[in-house]
């Protein structure tokens, strides 16, 4: 009864950890991005603080499933500003906008600090069987630049790195209820 009592903690945690990482798994495929065969437009197209954007998608496809993920960073990588309007994730620290596949059009407020000279704003398009990534950099007083839609690894690794800790923290917590209950 005793093991009983200090093994639950332990199984919740346990439990805990395990949903954290199902959680993150959508954001670790990210890394595999293939250039996106879309554009991605923002109004107005010149970077200023505090000034809301409307970000456009145009893809001619015709998809029935599958969403997109919007991403915006500083050039340290990390996320700024906010997205309206709909629902977004923390997607290996990154603050993700998830938008449905249907919809092409998403609002991003820069954030009020005027420290920041650009953007890099991420779109992902997540299939069923693929996932396709256009980045651009949206510059002050300069307009938008589209880049190679290279994937920056640092937040996929953070992620595949708590991954193997929560792996190795619960393989022997396994082994432990496994030797106390029999």
């Amino acid at each position: 009864m005793a093991a009983l009592l200090f093994l639950a903690p332990l199984l919740l945690l346990g439990t805990v950890a395990g949903q954290a990482q199902t959680e993150i798994e959508g954001c670790l495929q990210l890394g595999n991005a293939t250039e996106g065969n879309f554009s991605v437009e923002t109004t107005p197209q010149t970077y200023s603080a505090n000034k809301t954007y409307l970000v456009t998608i145009k893809d001619g496809r015709n998809h029935s499933t599958g969403q997109y993920l919007l991403q915006a960073l500083s050039s340290q990588n990390t996320s700024v500003g906010e997205w309206e309007e709909i629902p977004t994730e923390n997607c290996s620290s990154i603050n993700t906008a998830i938008l449905n596949i249907t919809k092409n059009t998403a609002h991003w407020t820069s954030p009020a600090s005027s420290n920041l000279s650009s953007v890099q704003i991420r779109v992902y398009l997540q299939l069923p069987d693929n996932i396709e990534l256009k980045t651009f950099m949206l510059n002050r007083g300069a307009g938008t630049t589209v880049l190679p839609s290279t994937p920056k690894p640092n937040s996929v690794c953070r992620a595949q790195s708590s991954s193997l800790f929560l792996a190795a923290l619960q393989l022997p917590l396994l082994l432990l209820t496994g030797t106390l209950l029999s």
